[in-house]
């Protein structure tokens, strides 16, 4: 089951996240993205788009006084679900109430929770 997230936007936060833990765990891309239910495909992109060619942003960045703090992974959710399937369900903080309500309404109907 994917992930729910509250907006389009934090994807590159997200994968940015993703990827750092990824190289912390000594994982192969295929077990890691298996373990975190992400998508081997969308993976590969975003490592290729986040290691992209130096822009004016990447070039501003490394000139500035601040560092870049990544969240630890266990910040990201307000829930996790285990679902009677043996899948688990993690949900966003500030997951959108609506869509989250389908999800649990289509889990229910399918016998999932």
């Amino acid at each position: 089951m994917g992930r729910v997230r509250e907006c389009v936007g934090d994807q590159e936060q997200f994968w940015r996240m993703a990827i750092e833990t990824w190289q912390a765990s000594g994982l192969s891309v295929r077990q890691f993205c298996s373990n975190e239910c992400l998508s081997e495909p969308s993976f590969y992109i975003w490592r290729k788009k986040l290691a992209g060619g130096d822009t004016e942003q990447d070039s501003h960045d490394k000139t500035s006084a601040f560092i870049e703090v990544s969240m630890p992974m266990r910040d990201l959710f307000a829930i996790e679900l285990l679902l009677i399937s043996g899948n688990t369900m993690r949900v966003y903080s500030g997951a959108d109430n609506a869509i989250l309500s389908n999800v649990m309404s289509a889990l229910r109907a399918s016998g999932l929770c």
